[in-house]
């Protein structure tokens, strides 16, 4: 009989959700190895120096940028790689309005309250649309409440469920954070400290259940695991064409309930810097903002986002950020854009390894949707922001969701003895 040896785990996806499950494998004493098709780590959480014309770059977050009250696991990695927060001087959740200035904060926050409560009273599981409509209301402020829902989870009100107004209607002056010198530094940092077990370059194409582990294949080498951890954005979780996975009928069920919205990110270089400021276009379904960077001052940059796949149609995204700048610069004429540098956009539903942002619920979501989207297929288990109930679409989310994959793997594989394997193909 062979000798036991250390547990052989693989990760499939090196964002936040995947680098979190790996970093608390390998602490755990396991066999880690991580798989990234893309030649950096930190899928949708991306950071990036922009040319404004000044002595130094800014850096900017092509993904996601806020890092909010309630991030306690995020928080622990930071202590952990040793990496700080700065605070950006505004606040997430407030937004004053360009096109309706006569429409304040306030009145948006309490429509937003008074539609959460008549979510509450109506049976079953309406949409968020479904709500609106009922709200007695001045039609501009319940267009700004609609604005702000379609902008915030990336997708049409007539499509993700009521309960997203329990988030959509705080309005409250909160800090906001990020990571000093960019949020891509957490996955880099996790990916050090993991060394060689981190393989970018490494599109996985199909894995596949074995009597004794799991078979990873990619288009340079193949492995057997004893069990693998599926930290890949929802798109490319249910499709077929891009990774065949051992989907059951129960599971892709419950996959398909979940949104992924389309959203888009924008920069436009400053002249000179401005105070911090927050501000959106409903007509335009985007928000805008000036925000404290690493330096301690607030960086030349409007930085923007966009949500929802008919706003990035209307301002034809696709095609580069010309409509949607014109539209930035209209909305912000106190600002001094530099025009002669060119403006930064990403288009999160045109990346063909993610297709899409992040994921919203569906009416169609049930209230056990969470536990079953975890629920390993074999020892096969799943990890992604999309299967976090409580931080859906968010960062913290991504990172509890690996975490708690991680535990599962420990339950299931610590007291099973392991013989010595080989990779195959």
């Amino acid at each position: 009989m062979s000798a036991a040896r250390n547990p052989t785990v693989g990760v499939l996806g090196a964002g936040l959700a995947g680098l979190a499950a790996a970093t608390h494998l390998s602490e755990a004493g396991y066999d880690v190895t991580v798989l990234e098709a893309r030649d950096r780590v930190g899928g949708r959480v991306w950071s990036e120096a922009l040319n404004t014309g000044h002595d130094f770059a800014s850096i900017v977050e092509r993904g996601a940028e806020f890092v909010l009250d309630g991030y306690d696991a995020m928080r622990e990695l930071l202590d952990l790689t040793g990496l700080s927060l700065i605070e950006t001087g505004m606040s997430y959740y407030v937004r004053a309005l360009v096109e309706t200035p006569e429409i304040t904060t306030d009145d948006i926050a309490a429509a937003g309250q008074r539609a959460a409560e008549l979510a509450r009273t109506l049976p079953g599981a309406p949409s968020a649309e479904e709500v609106l409509r009922r709200l007695d209301l001045d039609e501009r402020v319940v267009e700004a409440l609609r604005a702000r829902i379609e902008i915030s989870t990336t997708v049409g009100t007539d499509k993700v469920t009521a309960a997203a107004l329990n988030h959509i209607a705080s309005f409250r002056q909160l800090p906001s954070w990020r990571v000093g010198g960019g949020n891509q530094g957490l996955p880099k940092a996790l990916a050090t400290r993991l060394g060689p077990a981190v393989r970018t370059g490494e599109a996985v194409q199909r894995v596949t259940q074995l009597d004794d582990g799991v078979a990873v294949y990619t288009a340079h080498s193949a492995a057997v695991f004893d069990a693998v951890i599926v930290a890949l954005p929802l798109e490319i979780v249910r499709d077929r064409r891009t990774v065949q996975l051992p989907l059951p009928e129960w599971k892709q069920t419950v996959l398909d309930r979940v949104l992924q919205g389309h959203a888009a990110k924008l920069h436009l270089p400053l002249r000179s810097s401005a105070p911090t400021s927050a501000t959106m276009s409903v007509k335009g379904r985007f928000w805008n903002w000036t925000a404290v960077d690493a330096s301690g001052d607030v960086a030349p940059v409007l930085n923007g986002f966009m949500g929802s796949e008919a706003a990035l149609q209307a301002a034809a995204v696709h095609e580069g950020p010309a409509r949607w700048a014109d539209a930035a610069r209209a909305a912000r004429p106190d600002l001094s854009f530099d025009t002669d540098l060119p403006g930064l956009v990403t288009d999160w539903s045109a990346d063909p390894l993610a297709r899409g942002a992040y994921s919203s619920h569906s009416p169609q979501v049930l209230a056990g949707d969470g536990d079953v989207l975890e629920q390993p297929v074999g020892n096969v288990y799943f990890a992604g922001e999309y299967t976090d109930a409580d931080f859906t679409g968010l960062m913290e989310g991504a990172i509890r969701s690996g975490q708690r994959a991680a535990q599962r793997v420990v339950h299931q594989l610590t007291s099973t003895p392991t013989a010595s394997r080989q990779a195959i193909g």
